[in-house]
């Protein structure tokens, strides 16, 4: 069942970020079991021109995208929808220790995601729905229309998917070597830990050139401690494994029939980059677009990153939906 709930809401908005972000016009609660998974509507200015559904990456948050991405996206004339994963932003954690990110298994993430599209999604959004998807949120996705299929969606664009680790082969051996007792798995993942803003710093950091952008984040984890999120358990990282591999094995992309873009950032090295041209290969609709100078997170890279992205997404609606 769906309630609406005034703690679905952020507590607060930073004050620098004010100017570009847009508040929903409606924050409510999904059940799924005994976990709670929060969702954001904001209604179409006009006419709506169809429904984005916003599905983030590892650690992110519907506020991150609701500072810039959400304008932009009413501002072509969508409706929009925002998700926060179990375990992220303000859906229940699995875990005592807030700022673990944690998951018994992917395919958790995988039915919740169909619970909202089959509860939510499909019987209130106009059509036609659209996917806007980014790394792990991008990973799921294509898990999820190769299980069940592309309705309710016209088209999708995803952002660095999750479909390889840059540091898997040493992630894997890592794991190897560690037992998987319930303990153990629900330890940070060595070298990571809660989130701390002064262990952030912008100089040498993997996902954007941008300062600004980069900040988004820190900015709405002390504005609402409850989004905050730090490092994933050893848990997690076996689970991500797992899943990738399941993603890529053979016969489950080839099921995918929905007109798809991959938006690949040439300088990710978070996921490699070099994985997205064969997943691209072996869909029947899919679209490769490499943006050489992007580092992880496209959406909040430079102006320039960013404006070479929403080309694409506009070609790509332009070509779906006409």
């Amino acid at each position: 069942m769906t309630r609406r709930d005034p703690s679905a809401a952020p507590a607060a908005v930073p004050t620098e970020l004010a100017s570009t972000y847009r508040p929903a016009d409606r924050y409510a609660f999904l059940q799924s079991g005994a976990t709670r998974l929060r969702y954001a509507w904001w209604d179409a200015p006009a006419a709506p021109r169809g429904t984005v559904l916003l599905l983030p990456g590892r650690v992110e948050f519907i506020e991150k995208y609701a500072t810039e991405v959400v304008g932009e996206l009413l501002g072509r004339g969508f409706a929009v929808v925002g998700f926060d994963w179990r375990g992220q932003g303000l859906s229940d954690r699995p875990l005592a220790d807030h700022d673990k990110g944690h998951i018994d298994r992917f395919e958790t993430y995988l039915s919740d995601l169909r619970l909202f599209l089959d509860t939510v999604v499909a019987p209130e959004a106009p059509r036609p729905i659209l996917a806007l998807c980014h790394s792990m949120g991008g990973h799921l996705f294509l898990r999820s229309l190769a299980l069940h299929g592309s309705a309710p969606f016209a088209a999708a664009v995803t952002t660095a998917p999750m479909t390889r680790l840059s540091q898997e082969a040493l992630l894997r051996n890592v794991l190897r070597l560690t037992p998987p007792l319930r303990m153990i798995e629900q330890r940070y993942l060595y070298g990571t830990g809660p989130f701390n803003s002064i262990g952030q710093p912008f100089q040498g950091n993997v996902l954007t050139r941008d300062e600004r952008r980069f900040r988004f984040t820190a900015r709405w984890f002390a504005a609402d401690p409850r989004l905050s999120l730090g490092g994933p358990t050893i848990g997690w990282c076996r689970q991500a494994i797992r899943s990738i591999a399941a993603g890529l094995a053979p016969g489950v992309l080839e099921r995918i029939d929905l007109p798809l873009l991959v938006v690949s950032a040439g300088k990710d090295t978070l996921v490699d980059p070099a994985s997205h041209s064969p997943v691209v290969a072996r869909l029947r609709h899919g679209e490769l677009v490499t943006i050489a100078d992007s580092r992880h997170e496209v959406m909040m890279e430079t102006d320039a990153v960013r404006a070479a992205f929403w080309s694409a997404f506009d070609r790509l609606v332009r070509m779906a939906l006409g």
